[in-house]
């Protein structure tokens, strides 16, 4: 096969370890942050290990298409399917947590969407898939169930979607420092753009079109790194506590934009 099948898969690994470092980052900076924001980076650890592990059978499933391993490469996608199917638990759980900043509806809410990636598993394991079909920059399935393209683009991908844009909506709303507002709407961003294209990588009708979507998949992971660790010299409140985007303690100044 071809050299766009490894660069394929490259891209993949690229995206496995930009996600760790996120996650082990996220995990190493916890114990500075306030208790408040203890649940959403526990949420963020799952959500970027959990699309970390997705890339990962990504780019294992892309190496047997290189070698013409028809086999393993569907015993991967099935593999890959399930951080997939629930990438959307933590997710939810964070946005609900930052809006409401209560613990058991969060749970409640997210418990809804590891119901509906349940189903969809089940849906996606029943009728199978159809392919695999290789190109010179990609191999993709077909999913051949209407249930589970309808239970993904419906619960696990319209409604966090639309969260994602209702939160987004609320933060720009607030009357809150520039600069804070500015790096929790750019956070927000890298997520989306992450989860939006994830859809278009498991659906995508061809391999260029796998490519072009992992490539900005890359592009969202490293920029929702550095926006996220970028030191941030503003004012406290209740959203950044949420977030603990506070990563260093850097002097307050009084004359912040707003």
């Amino acid at each position: 096969m071809s050299f766009g099948l490894l660069l394929n898969a490259v891209v993949c690994f690229a995206i496995v370890l930009a996600t760790s470092a996120f996650a082990v980052s996220l995990l190493h900076n916890k114990n500075k942050q306030k208790k408040e924001s203890t649940p959403t980076i526990n949420a963020l650890i799952v959500f970027w290990s959990l699309v970390g592990a997705f890339f990962l059978f990504a780019g294992l499933r892309t190496l047997a298409a290189y070698g013409d391993f028809n086999d393993l490469e569907k015993i991967l996608y099935y593999i890959g399917s399930i951080p997939f199917a629930f990438v959307t638990v933590p997710l939810v759980y964070f946005i609900i947590y930052i809006i409401l900043g209560d613990k058991r509806v969060s749970f409640g809410v997210s418990t809804v969407f590891l119901i509906f990636g349940g189903i969809y598993l089940i849906a996606l394991f029943g009728f199978g898939v159809i392919g695999p079909s290789t190109s010179e920059w990609g191999s993709t399935f077909e999913i051949n169930s209407d249930i589970a393209i309808n239970v993904y683009l419906s619960g696990l991908f319209i409604v966090p979607t639309s969260m994602i844009m209702g939160l987004l909506l609320l933060i720009l709303l607030q009357r809150i420092p520039k600069k804070l507002q500015n790096k929790i709407a750019f956070s927000l961003v890298a997520i989306s753009l992450i989860f939006d294209f994830m859809l278009l990588d498991n659906i995508a009708p061809s391999g260029a079109t796998q490519m072009a979507a992992r490539i900005f998949i890359f592009i969202g992971v490293v920029l929702g790194y550095f926006v996220y660790f970028t030191p941030l010299s503003t004012e406290r409140d209740i959203m950044e506590n949420r977030l603990g985007l506070a990563q260093t303690e850097l002097p307050d100044f009084e004359d912040e934009d707003e």
